[in-house]
């Protein structure tokens, strides 16, 4: 009750005053009403009619008829009056007893103790939802020109301006089954299909306002008996971070029908969301919504009589895992596989400590893209102890902004985690499996940008464990958020300083190991073939949200902020400052504007600590920062920038010569008859 500084009891309502500490009054201003004060404000609450020792444990549960009267409160007046059992009304005034803020009626429900210990798991345990998009034919068409590779694109560049297309199409054809069934090849073949024509076409500067609608059949399950195929869902990973590096562009749309429904695409494309899906002419868009359903605590789903087999069983979150099933899970035959095997650093003192908590433990090396390997990895399970379980957490990270991606970049993240997974499941599928858990990525669903390659492969996971349950077989993918590791260990203990930061601003927090095996306990008892076990910081979501947009996917969890109108200020919007300033100055305007945001992205307190004439790699900004730098400078020019600008003027000083002369052109163009008046 940090916040409370007075409550009494008059004539059955409790009446109270409530601040701010003195050092966050500041930030009030800010806030329709601050959190922290309203949450002072509900604290009230629990000193009406509560002196009983054994009185029931309530929580409020629902609001009702809900007002803001006045914004940017530091200190409240508080009353609070019953209007029905665990029912209260909240009035809310400030100081001089102006209204503030009123709840019609606050609703509380009985808890006990014991829902306190899996509330952190589902507050953490996302799934991907579909819900209709009530959007209908309104007469007009719109008709993307198709594209069928990278020829086309350059072909359709050389073309009269005049005859340029707002959009384009690239439908990869398909569906579930039409696929080689060689293996591997068909997502090979598809994503790199889509990469070199994205690619493409982000090249060409004559196609520059255009929007790309990337046509899919089978990449997503918008209903549970939906039959996906995993090459297709891996082309949806890749563009989804293609969308992530170039906000507004690209649309994926999934489809159940031959022909792409162009009654719908000017409402679909007009929108604001990117990833979309028809069934029986219907629209979709998918969400992320909480796994709320998840069955009592205890671990479950992998049989402890059986042999378990970890792939990446070496490394930092492999280890957690083989220490974690012998613990908890009471296993006590473990096949631990990885590139390095015994040679693995650390291998030889984890095999100790498995041994000496009771269980039988080999260590194998062991390239679980060669399927030869590993089919005799698989024989390597004791005959008395047989194969129970598979948990793959192999892989290996390749960054790079979409334009940088070569095969060569695809084929070495898709050889660990899509080929290894491939071969697991063709090789365990007459098995009698207790669990079959693959170690995916959130990026495959959220599409990170800067993971192209990454987020393909995860997606590939995803559908390959829906397309185990249609078949009968059991599978979880676990899309996790990033992981907290140490140092220089595990593929997120390799991102810098930067990187965190990047992704702290972005709302994910790392999860503590034992946080993600409560989770992957969890994640065992849900009827779920993929959920998201992630830390997200919906504070700094819903802040992101006031600030400007935020995914998609997420839009439920962190809803657009309505704001109170107001002038847009210099700090947001440069424009105005440029206004009538004399060329000097317009740059050293640009100038300042250019290290303010080069220094947020890199986490500096001082932009005038950046030297404007030095190479962006000597102060440290990354083909990743470059990305998010060049989505700051949009936004703050209200400029539409290509993915190449960053990297084509890389230094401080001349990139702000170049967006003055891109703001020039903007404004040359926008004058009547495109002249300059």
């Amino acid at each position: 009750f940090q916040g409370v500084r007075a409550a009494w009891r008059s004539e059955g309502a409790v009446y109270a005053e409530v601040a701010l500490p003195e050092e966050h009054r500041v930030h009030a201003a800010g806030f329709g009403l601050h959190p922290a004060l309203l949450d002072a404000a509900m604290h009230t609450i629990a000193f009406h009619g509560r002196e009983e020792a054994d009185a029931e444990l309530v929580l409020p549960f629902a609001y009702r008829e809900v007002a803001l009267h006045a914004s940017g409160a530091s200190a409240l007046r508080v009353r609070v009056t019953p209007s029905g059992p665990n029912t209260m009304t909240l009035e809310l005034a400030d100081e001089s007893g102006a209204p503030v803020a009123s709840v019609g009626s606050v609703v509380s429900r009985p808890v006990s103790p014991e829902q306190f210990g899996t509330a952190a798991t589902a507050d953490r345990m996302f799934r991907v939802a579909w819900e209709e998009l009530p959007i209908r034919p309104d007469g007009t068409t719109v008709e993307p020109l198709p594209v069928v590779d990278a020829e086309d694109v350059h072909r359709l560049a050389t073309t009269p301006e005049a005859s340029l297309p707002d959009a384009l199409s690239l439908d990869l054809g398909g569906g579930v089954g039409s696929g080689t069934g060689d293996g591997t090849a068909d997502v090979r073949e598809l994503t790199g299909r889509a990469l070199r024509v994205v690619q493409a076409w982000l090249a060409e500067p004559s196609l520059a306002s255009s929007r790309l609608l990337v046509v899919t059949r089978g990449a997503v399950a918008v209903r549970e008996a939906d039959p996906v195929d995993p090459a297709v869902a891996a082309v949806w990973g890749l563009m989804g971070s293609a969308q992530a590096e170039n906000p507004g562009r690209i649309l994926l749309l999934d489809i159940d029908q031959e022909t792409i429904p162009t009654a719908l695409l000017p409402a679909m494309l007009a929108g604001d969301q990117r990833q979309l899906a028809v069934r029986d002419a219907t629209c979709f868009t998918r969400h992320l919504t909480r796994v709320v359903e998840v069955p009592e605590a205890g671990p479950g789903g992998v049989g402890s009589g059986g042999t378990v087999l970890v792939t990446g069983g070496t490394g930092a979150l492999g280890a957690v895992v083989a220490r974690h099933l012998v613990a908890v899970h009471g296993v006590r035959s473990l096949v631990l596989a990885s590139r390095n095997g015994p040679e693995a650093a650390g291998a030889a003192e984890l095999e100790a400590e498995l041994v000496k908590a009771g269980a039988r433990v080999r260590i194998v090396a062991c390239d679980v893209s060669d399927r030869g390997s590993v089919a005799r990895l698989l024989d390597m399970a004791p005959k008395d102890v047989p194969l129970s379980a598979v948990v793959h957490t192999a892989g290996v990270l390749d960054d790079g902004v979409l334009t940088a991606l070569t095969p060569e970049r695809m084929d070495a993240v898709f050889r660990p985690k899509v080929d290894g997974a491939f071969h697991l499941h063709e090789l365990t599928r007459d098995l009698d499996l207790s669990a079959f858990v693959l170690f995916s990525s959130a990026a495959g669903t959220l599409g990170n940008a800067g993971q192209g390659n990454y987020a393909a492969a995860n997606a590939y996971l995803d559908a390959l464990a829906h397309q185990r349950r249609a078949q009968g077989l059991p599978a979880v993918s676990l899309a996790w958020g990033m992981w907290q590791q140490a140092a220089g260990t595990g593929m997120t203990g390799r991102l810098g300083d930067a990187d965190q930061r990047r992704m702290t601003r972005g709302g994910v927090a790392p999860l503590s190991p034992a946080e993600g095996m409560e989770l992957f306990d969890a994640a065992l008892r849900t009827a779920e073939s993929t959920v998201l076990p992630i830390k997200l910081d919906l504070a700094a979501l819903r802040a992101q949200a006031a600030d400007g947009p935020v995914p998609p996917l997420l839009h439920k969890l962190a809803p657009p902020a309505r704001r109170a109108a107001r002038a847009t200020t210099d700090e947001e919007l440069v424009t105005g400052r440029l206004a009538g300033a004399p060329p000097e100055e317009q740059e050293r305007i640009l100038l300042d504007m250019v290290q303010q945001e080069a220094a947020r992205v890199l986490g500096h307190s001082a932009a005038a600590t950046l030297d404007p004439d030095v190479l962006f790699t000597e102060i440290g900004l990354d083909s990743l920062m470059v990305v998010e730098l060049r989505d700051r400078l949009a936004k703050r020019t209200a400029l539409r920038l290509p993915p190449s600008f960053v990297f084509d003027h890389p230094t401080l000083r001349m990139l702000a010569r170049q967006l003055r002369d891109e703001l020039e052109k903007a404004d040359a163009d926008a004058s009547p008859g495109g002249a300059r008046e």
